[in-house]
């Protein structure tokens, strides 16, 4: 099967949002009324570019400094840099990458999927389409890389039901990036650089709130419906895109195990992480119908731990960036 590259935007329709000027505050995400009206400072117009033919910037929002999407934001980065915002939730992926161009101009993508699972009560190791796992070659990349990979881990608000637990897993679920079906090791070389007290720049309502060129994963108490949501900052040198920072948040709102003896209701994590993962390195989604034993699929099913390891797809497309040893 053919690789899935890419969509160029030299065709992209372009629009111009005005800043938002009315009664109104921005508050965590949402928008809150004032009881009288106040005086608003217009930001500057933003010209909007869609990245590719699915995107729809009448759909994203900006005030000048910030565009959001379906819940999702992200600050409009300084020219030649991007930012992509993905959320994984329990029905679906969602995802914006905002970049801004050396003319000003801002160029945004959207992806979002949604799907209906069940909730299972008891563990399933089994994985859709299994047959397709090392044999479905798909990917889709999201055009950078990482240059190294060192990660931290921040165990602060670590559920007390994953508390000896959680560590080895997160670590196993990020060693799995290293190879797959039988594939001669990855180029790139993880390396965990213990605990730190540094945070994961990941908001609570599902917005990117900062780089602070650290990889950093904890956990944070989000209200927004998602799992684990990653924020990957690049910047674009002689045309290559080079990540200077990624960070993911686990969301202690949802239940997670790592375990299969107890599971109702609850999702694996090291499943969400290696997703998530892939996310870090540069793989966005691909199909969740033509290619469902995927990681980079958006489907994850309660108590599912059958992609704990990558397909051929995910992999060959980690392959296509970073080289094998």
């Amino acid at each position: 099967m053919r690789n899935l590259l890419p969509l160029r935007s030299a065709l992209a329709p372009t629009t111009t949002v005005a800043a938002f000027a009315a009664t109104a505050a921005v508050t965590a995400g949402f928008v809150t009324a004032f009881a009288a009206p106040v005086a608003v400072t217009a930001a500057p117009a933003v010209k909007l570019v869609a990245a590719d033919a699915e995107t729809n910037v009448a759909a994203v929002a900006t005030d000048g400094t910030t565009i959001r999407y379906e819940g999702l934001s992200v600050r409009i980065p300084a020219a030649g840099e991007g930012v992509q915002a993905a959320a994984q939730s329990t029905s679906g992926d969602l995802s914006i990458t905002v970049s801004r161009s050396a003319d000003g101009s801002v160029v945004v993508k959207t992806d979002k999927h949604e799907h209906s699972v069940a909730q299972a009560a008891s563990a399933s190791t089994s994985r859709a389409n299994s047959a397709k796992t090392c044999t479905d070659s798909a990917y889709q990349l999201a055009g950078w890389k990482l240059p190294s990979f060192t990660w931290y881990y921040n165990p602060a608000g670590t559920p007390a039901a994953l508390s000896g637990t959680a560590s080895s897993a997160i670590t196993t679920a990020t060693n799995a990036l290293s190879t797959a079906c039988g594939q001669r090791a990855l180029g790139l070389a993880t390396t965990n650089g213990g605990q730190t007290t540094a945070v994961p720049q990941v908001g609570t309502t599902g917005n990117c709130i900062g780089n602070d060129g650290r990889n950093v994963i904890g956990w944070v108490a989000g209200n927004g419906k998602w799992l684990g949501m990653t924020c990957t900052y690049y910047k674009t040198v002689n045309g290559n895109k080079t990540v200077t920072g990624t960070d993911t948040a686990l969301n202690t709102q949802y239940k997670f195990f790592t375990s299969t003896a107890n599971c109702s209701g609850a999702y694996d994590l090291q499943s969400v992480v290696l997703h998530e993962r892939g996310h870090s390195l540069g793989l966005n989604h691909v199909d969740q119908t033509a290619h469902a034993s995927a990681v980079m699929t958006p489907a994850l099913s309660a108590c599912s731990v059958g992609k704990r390891t990558l397909g051929l797809g995910d992999f060959q497309g980690l392959v296509a960036m970073y080289g094998t040893k």
